[in-house]
């Protein structure tokens, strides 16, 4: 199993409990003994409000980094979608060609622009409303929301019609 996304480290935290008192979800729970505060991950949604409150900087979140480099040593064609905005991090690359040249010498196959996934994700949604058949669709694109509802309400779910893209 994977490293869960968020975890508290003990030997920073000051048991000021703001997490716990932050967390929508109650996926925080103290230990009586130590009075100290661990993160459920069958309960965590990921939404980042306990990392954002913590004045301590006890909470850290899980690093993608090593993960990636296993990606891009795989052999298998990886994509890179990258924000708009990453170009203000590179003020001195007037022309995006280099910039796309750049993330390839990395590895990655593809680079594309979020938008393009907005693209896909849009097109998919105009589908699924277009012949939606009495049904209702929650079109949420937050990791967050989509945690909370596969971690608290399965039943919502229509796996026939649930996809990740």
């Amino acid at each position: 199993m994977n490293e869960p996304l968020l975890t508290i480290l003990h030997e920073k935290c000051i048991k000021c409990f703001a997490c716990v008192r932050i967390c929508p979800v109650k996926a925080i729970k103290v230990d009586v003994e130590t009075e100290l505060p661990s993160i459920l991950p069958e309960r965590c949604i990921g939404c980042g409000s306990c990392y954002r409150v913590c004045s301590p900087v006890a909470i850290r979140y899980r690093s993608s980094v090593e993960e990636t480099k296993g990606l891009l040593q795989s052999g298998e064609k990886v994509a890179a979608i990258c924000d708009p905005t990453i170009s203000g991090e590179f003020a001195d690359i007037t022309d995006y060609r280099k910039f796309v040249e750049m993330i390839r010498r990395l590895g990655f196959e593809f680079v594309n622009e979020v938008s393009f996934g907005v693209d896909l994700v849009a097109r998919e949604y105009r589908r699924l409303f277009e012949d939606f058949q009495g049904k209702y669709y929650l079109a949420a694109n937050c990791p967050a929301v989509v945690a909370f509802i596969e971690k608290f309400y399965p039943d919502l779910i229509d796996l026939e019609d649930y996809f990740y893209l």
